[in-house]
C-alpha cells in the first residue's frame, strides 16, 4: 500500500511538472548564472544502506545486523540546468551489500577448550548494480552563486539473481569431530529489474568553471534486494533457533555531483 501510495504522488508530480513546463513554459524562470554549464555530469559519494531485519521462527538464538556502507558512481543529464524546473535521468553503478552480522554463541554450547562465548562479524557484498534514475528537480536561487534543489522521483535498477552461503563450523580440540552450528542461506529476487522511490535535496555552488553539487538522497525499494533465512543448530546446550533474513536494500546517500562550464565561443 506504502509503494502505491508512493508511485501515484510521483505520478502527481510529473503531471505537475508537464503542465508547469508546457502550458506556463515561458513563466519558468531561468537563472543566467547556471546558463553557461554543460547538461552532463559526473556523480560519486558514499551511501548508508539500512540494516537487515530478522524474523524468529523458533528459537532464542538471533544476532545482530549493522548497517552497511556502499557507494553510488557514474553520470547524471540534467535537461534544463538553468531553468527552475527540469528533469534529471543518468546511469549509476552502486556496490550492493549482502549481510553485515555480529554472532554470539553461548560457551555452553560451544567445545570446553573454547573458554569464553564465540563471538564473531561477518560482512558481505554482491555484484555491482546499475541503475537509471527519472528525477524531477526544483532549483530555487538563494545567492548570487547558491542554490538549493528539492528532487524527486523513480529508479529502475538491474540486479541480477544470485545467492549467498555463510556457514560456521567448529571442531573438538583434536579435530576428530565438526560442528555446523551456523548458517545463513540468501538469495535475490528471481527478477532482475527492481524500482524504487527516491527524493531529496541538496545545494549547488556555480563556481568559475564547475558546478558543484551535493545532494542527499533517500531510495526506497518497492521489493527487498536480499531474502533468505538463518538457523542455529547443533549446539551442545541449546536448541536449534529458525528464521527469515529481509534486506530490503533502502539507503541514504550523500552524492556530490560536477558539471564543467562550456568552452567559449571564438568569434
Amino acid at each position: 500500500m506504502i509503494e502505491i501510495k508512493l508511485i501515484k504522488t510521483v505520478a502527481v508530480i510529473i503531471i505537475i511538472f508537464l503542465i508547469d513546463s508546457g502550458v506556463y513554459a515561458q513563466s519558468n524562470s531561468k537563472y543566467s548564472a547556471l546558463s553557461k554549464y554543460r547538461k552532463w555530469g559526473i556523480v560519486a559519494g558514499p551511501v548508508l544502506y539500512n540494516k537487515a531485519k530478522i524474523y524468529p521462527q523458533y528459537g532464542d538464538y538471533t544476532f545482530e545486523n549493522k548497517p552497511l556502507w556502499g557507494f553510488n558512481a557514474g553520470f547524471e543529464y540534467d535537461f534544463y540546468p538553468d531553468k527552475k524546473w527540469s528533469f534529471i535521468t543518468g546511469f549509476l553503478v552502486a556496490l550492493e551489500p549482502v549481510y553485515n552480522i555480529r554472532l554470539r554463541i553461548d560457551k555452553d554450547d560451544i567445545y570446553s577448550y573454547f573458554g569464553e562465548d564465540l563471538i564473531d562479524s561477518y560482512k558481505s557484498y554482491a555484484i555491482v548494480s546499475f541503475s537509471t534514475p527519472i528525477l524531477i528537480r526544483l532549483n530555487i536561487q538563494i545567492k548570487k552563486d547558491v542554490f538549493i534543489n528539492f528532487l524527486s522521483g523513480l529508479k529502475v535498477m538491474w540486479f541480477p539473481p544470485g545467492g549467498s552461503d555463510l556457514v560456521l563450523s567448529i571442531s573438538n580440540e583434536d579435530n576428530s569431530e565438526t560442528r555446523e552450528i551456523f548458517g545463513l542461506k540468501l538469495h535475490t529476487q528471481d527478477n532482475m529489474f527492481y524500482g524504487s522511490f527516491v527524493i531529496g535535496t541538496g545545494v549547488s555552488f556555480a563556481m568559475n568553471k564547475i558546478l558543484l553539487k551535493s545532494n542527499i538522497i533517500y531510495v526506497m525499494n518497492f521489493q527487498n534486494t536480499i531474502e533468505g533465512e538463518y538457523l542455529f543448530d547443533n549446539l551442545l546446550s541449546s536448541p536449534s533457533s529458525r528464521g527469515n533474513y529481509e534486506l530490503s536494500g533502502n539507503y541514504l546517500g550523500l552524492l556530490f555531483s560536477v558539471s564543467l562550464a562550456r568552452k567559449k565561443e571564438k568569434w
